[in-house]
């Protein structure tokens, strides 16, 4: 008898979420698509805690996360961020290492997310070097610790707290995969602390006065 591939139990988990989303975005406009810009995404902003916020990686909170980079990498390293929301990012490189760490904290930067993850399961699913891998204690907590997903191919972390959505890539020659992820979800933790002071709700421009 023919054997059954059997998926995990994350993996089965995502393929869930993705009927889902295929079910319920039946009838939506092209604009609930995970390729849509921030601003495009205005649907999914009216649902509680998919408000866009002022959270943003500034060039204080990229020195900070330099420092744990060059700690273990034993090399100097430069910093350069780009603090202006909702898509700020810090770039970290130095000898022989690439780190970049991006926040989204616009309009359904969670919805996005989701689509983002559902999307790397729906194509690589069965191959474990780029389907998504749940990495407790990052993201929010949830069923099947599925707010942070590591990606061994890219060597990259999405993860998602409240509306924020952190990218963070890990590129480092002679180090394995599984290091780079635990190192990747230091540095992930790092900025949601950072930038929580900023993640509430974005203000509306006050009316000007005549």
């Amino acid at each position: 008898m023919p054997r059954t591939k059997r998926f995990p139990v994350g993996t089965i988990f995502w393929i869930g979420i993705f009927a889902l989303v295929v079910v319920t975005g039946c009838g939506s406009s092209s604009t609930n698509s995970a390729t849509s810009s921030p601003g495009d995404n205005r649907h999914f902003g009216d649902h509680p805690g998919q408000e866009a916020t002022e959270a943003a990686i500034d060039g204080a909170d990229c020195r900070i996360l330099r420092r744990p980079v060059e700690d273990v990498e034993g090399v100097r390293a430069d910093a350069e961020a780009e603090p202006s929301p909702p898509s700020s990012r810090c770039l970290i490189a130095g000898r022989g290492l690439h780190v970049s760490v991006y926040l989204d904290s616009s309009t359904a930067a969670r919805q996005r997310y989701s689509n983002r993850v559902v999307e790397q399961v729906q194509f690589y699913g069965t191959d474990p070097a780029k389907r998504p891998h749940a990495d407790a204690g990052v993201g929010d907590r949830g069923a099947y610790e599925h707010t942070a997903s590591w990606i061994p191919a890219f060597s990259t972390l999405y993860a998602v707290r409240g509306n924020r959505w952190l990218t963070v890539s890990y590129a480092v020659t002679a180090v394995p995969r599984r290091v780079r992820q635990v190192r990747a979800a230091v540095l992930a933790r790092r900025g949601f602390r950072l930038t929580a002071r900023q993640a509430g709700p974005r203000a509306s421009a006050s009316p000007a006065r005549h």
